[in-house]
């Protein structure tokens, strides 16, 4: 599914779409993390802030914001959602002690401006530990990620992984990046040229194949390491490979956002020419002191539910849930409507799911209908019927007929679904 301006989920997807967040629900919660819902309208002016403090001054904005003209009643100028991170720290900035981590995600829409300058809608998941500077933690969110991956059935996920270092180790490579750049700036895009000179790990996401070739043949911030930087890559190595979780050091895995410090990563389904990039993340320990002006370190990533969710229609992965027992209940004249409320309210206290037909069609256009709507029994109200103490129930499968009386339509019911094998 293709981000669009307007995304329109209708109900053939919307229980796929059930389906795989109470997948990913389910994950969190064994890992203790809890859901915060984030409003879709921003406050403009903190988000611009925000989206600034995650760039590298002279680097060209990612992905624009869809702002709204209209200000709040005091003034305050929208935006609609366009990522969780900022309102995140935000948020916790306010609650936050020392010594305390919180365990936060959140899932929904997001808006940006596309390259044309075109609102789309985004789905995306995004998983927030903060108050950490530990590797553990680190650890802890990329394990949590690729385990939500395989519990969607995405079994062959794996991750690469790169280091941006530390505020110690990183002007060396600047300065070495930049020099290399200046010296091939010809081979480079103005564009381009102008990114990585602001950031040398930025994306630049070029569609000119000689900027993505050149860029891999410049130099590798692994290269640049300190000892801390470099033995703490190790270590996520090691302890990775002692998860059983498939990874490789991709020293040219970089972000659209210059925020991170140390361990970044990304989550990739399949091999070769058919990997696809599905979400990614790492260490941003210094972008709360930046937002917020209070430091919290974190650590954090997101999936990219669009892409997750093609990819498993692609791959055949969602099941169709059990189809419910139901009952079609219809009356031939408007003066049994009531009658047919008060039934669907009995059946509703034995958890009997039913269909009321608004028209008072004949017997066989509503049988028709019953059908369509995959019921299993059928109700039919008449008034001599009624007169009589009873009702007409259809057995649409084995396609019989017989009356019930009237005191008796939730046991009727139950009988004929516990011979149905839909209890």
């Amino acid at each position: 599914m293709e981000p669009q301006a307007y995304q329109k989920i209708l109900p053939d997807d919307v229980w796929k779409w059930k389906l795989l967040e109470q997948k990913f629900d389910q994950v969190l919660a064994l890992y203790d993390y809890q859901e915060i819902r984030l409003s879709v309208l921003q406050d403009r002016d903190e988000i611009h802030k925000g989206l600034a403090a995650m760039q590298q001054e002279g680097e060209s904005p990612r992905g624009g914001t869809v702002d709204i003209r209209e200000a709040n009643p005091d003034g305050t100028p929208l935006s609609l959602r366009p990522e969780g991170t900022i309102s995140i720290l935000h948020h916790t900035a306010g609650i936050h002690n020392k010594g305390e981590i919180h365990r936060y995600y959140y899932h929904g829409p997001s808006f940006r401006l596309d390259q044309a300058g075109n609102p789309v809608e985004l789905n995306h998941l995004g998983v927030e530990l903060l108050g950490s500077n530990k590797l553990f933690t680190e650890n802890e969110v990329i394990s949590l990620g690729l385990r939500i991956l395989r519990e969607l059935g995405l079994v062959d996920a794996s991750l690469k992984l790169n280091s941006f270092g530390c505020v110690n180790c990183r002007p060396a490579f600047f300065e070495k990046m930049n020099a290399w750049l200046d010296e091939h700036a010809g081979e480079f895009c103005q564009n381009c040229l102008r990114e990585l000179h602001a950031n040398p790990f930025a994306d630049t996401s070029c569609s000119r194949e000689n900027c993505l070739h050149d860029t891999l043949r410049g130099p590798q911030i692994t290269d640049y390491l300190c000892p801390e930087c470099r033995n703490n890559l190790e270590k996520v190595k090691k302890i990775q490979a002692n998860l059983t979780n498939s990874y490789r050091v991709d020293t040219h895995l970089y972000k659209s956002f210059a925020y991170y410090n140390e361990t970044v990563f990304d989550f990739v389904v399949g091999r070769g020419e058919n990997e696809l990039v599905v979400g990614g993340g790492g260490r941003y320990d210094y972008l709360s002191a930046k937002i917020t002006r209070k430091r919290i370190p974190a650590v954090g990533f997101y999936l990219d539910l669009n892409a997750i969710f093609a990819l498993m229609e692609r791959r055949s992965l969602f099941l169709a849930p059990k189809v419910q027992f139901a009952v079609y209940i219809c009356a031939q004249s408007p003066n049994l409507e009531m009658m047919m409320l008060h039934i669907a309210q009995e059946l509703h206290s034995d958890k009997i799911k039913t269909v009321l037909s608004a028209e008072n069609n004949s017997s066989d256009a509503e049988l028709a209908k019953a059908r369509r709507h995959g019921c299993d029994l059928m109700i039919v109200l008449r008034d001599d019927n009624i007169r009589e103490g009873r009702l007409l129930l259809r057995n649409i499968g084995r396609e019989d007929q017989s009356y019930i009386p009237l005191n008796q339509i939730s046991q009727s019911i139950r009988i004929a679904r516990k011979s149905m094998n839909k209890d």
